[in-house]
């Protein structure tokens, strides 16, 4: 008996209950940004950030879909066309060669084994919790928080710079600092750390923090390891690959080779 073809739209579900889109924050723009629910999906590209090489990569490959973390549009556009420096012009390439593009973004944040479980499994948190704040429900929160074996900070940064790959990680603190609680939240952590109330003890596990942030974190008797923004969050598409290709039969999930890193050391 021949195996029933795999729709966009049958994929779009197994996202949606791996990662529901109405959990995501409300400036947040995800979902399926392009695409036909009722065409036939085969092939699966999954990046952090629509780029040119990764758009190149798909058409390629013969991608009917890819799953970019950050979505390519973000604020409203008033125009598709390529050429173009703006990230629209991944989109309309994707659509001329008819890929469909779906972003998850903090929906894949806040949900269980999404971006943040992943970060703090490799930090070797015991039992995260969700970040407390006050305009969410505990349970969906988009960080993540909880013990560790206590170490030195210097210690746990190399940990993490093996397990997730990052060629750019800074700390804030003093190396020799012993650490004991983990603040988890991917990409730029911003004042949501704070919410967890820092101590002498915690380290903020995170992608980017600014400058007053960090003081803020030292005042506060606690440490910070930045793994950039990119590298904080591209460890959790393996698990995403695996997850969606269990739930969809007959469907082929890549990692992208083309999506990087784009910072570089000297």
């Amino acid at each position: 008996m021949a195996r029933r073809a795999v729709k966009l739209g049958d994929v779009v579900e197994a996202l949606e209950s791996i990662a529901p889109t109405r959990r995501s924050e409300q400036w947040d723009n995800v979902g399926l940004l392009a695409g036909d629910l009722k065409t036939e999906v085969r092939r699966v590209l999954m990046c952090i950030d629509l780029m040119p090489a990764v758009v190149s990569e798909a058409v390629r490959g013969k991608h009917q879909l890819v799953v970019s973390y950050h979505p390519p549009i973000f604020r409203p556009i008033t125009r598709l066309v390529e050429p173009s420096r703006g990230m629209e012009a991944g989109l309309h390439r994707c659509i001329r060669n008819g890929i469909a593009v779906f972003t998850p973004h903090t929906a894949l944040d806040v949900a269980k084994g999404g971006t943040n479980d992943v970060l703090a499994a490799a930090c070797g948190v015991k039992s995260p919790l969700p970040l407390p704040r006050e305009d969410e429900v505990p349970e969906h929160g988009i960080g993540r928080m909880g013990a560790i074996v206590p170490t030195k900070l210097v210690d746990l940064a190399r940990k993490l710079k093996r397990r997730t790959g990052a060629r750019c990680v800074s700390m804030v603190g003093k190396p020799e600092r012993r650490v004991r609680r983990a603040i988890v939240c991917v990409g730029s952590a911003g004042s949501l750390v704070f919410d967890a109330g820092l101590r002498n003890g915690d380290v903020v596990i995170t992608g980017e923090i600014r400058h007053h942030d960090a003081l803020s974190i030292l005042r506060s008797g606690a440490g910070a390891i930045a793994l950039s923004h990119w590298s904080s969050e591209r460890p959790a598409l393996s698990s995403l690959a695996d997850r969606l290709g269990a739930l969809v039969e007959g469907l082929t999930v890549k990692l992208s080779d083309a999506d990087c890193e784009p910072f570089t050391r000297v």
